[in-house]
């Protein structure tokens, strides 16, 4: 019985806490990336301290002309942390980023949508234009 008990209490002093994010910069889909049709996934590892400042990030995964956009985003967040004694925590996150499949011309402005499940899963989705082989002359 005591060592279940036991068992439990490590369970539990080993799960971290879920930070609330205050504020952040609203993530982007690169410019050069999108011109490019970029898509995927970037998943991120950052490192938060006790005032729930972004001390670190590191890009785990993904196409690079994301990864710098993410870890940009990433590093502007502010989180409120929970009142316990240890002073750093390390999280991750993804940023799924993908195009519409609307093409519009250069003159048109793409809609952006982000789709926030929570600090840990970010959706960007964007409008592309049209390349200049499709633009009719």
């Amino acid at each position: 019985m005591l060592s279940s008990i036991a068992l439990c209490f490590l369970a539990s002093a080993q799960s971290l806490p879920e930070p609330i994010l205050r504020t952040g910069n609203m993530p982007i889909y690169p410019p050069i990336a999108r011109a490019a049709r970029i898509e995927g996934e970037v998943k991120v590892a950052f490192v938060l301290n006790e005032k729930g400042d972004v001390e670190s990030v590191d890009v785990k995964s993904g196409h690079p002309m994301l990864g710098d956009a993410t870890a940009d985003i990433v590093k502007s967040w502010k989180f409120k942390m929970p009142n316990l004694v240890r002073t750093k925590w390390t999280y991750d996150t993804i940023f799924k980023y993908h195009l519409s499949g609307k093409e519009l011309e250069l003159n048109e402005t793409a809609k952006l949508t982000i789709v926030v499940d929570s600090f840990h899963r970010i959706d960007v989705l964007s409008d592309s234009y049209k390349t200049e082989t499709q633009v009719s002359h």
